[in-house]
């Protein structure tokens, strides 16, 4: 077996783990929204986002370069 199997089958099993223990539900609030969803799905899209905004940054500055 492949280090990189290995790699992605560990990286699963503690994704599995971080996801069970923050299964709870939070009120999530913005504006004037509310929304009940679970913890672990608020840090993933956290988590998302922040690797957008930081692939879009490096986008922005390799186009003012050229």
């Amino acid at each position: 077996m492949s280090w990189k199997w290995i790699f992605l089958m560990a990286l699963a099993i503690l994704i599995v783990i971080f996801t069970m223990q923050n299964i709870e539900v939070v009120e999530f609030r913005f504006l004037f929204f509310t929304l009940k969803i679970s913890r672990a799905l608020v840090i993933f899209l956290t988590f998302c986002s922040g690797i957008v905004a930081g692939w879009m940054t490096i986008l922005l500055k390799r186009d003012k370069k050229r």
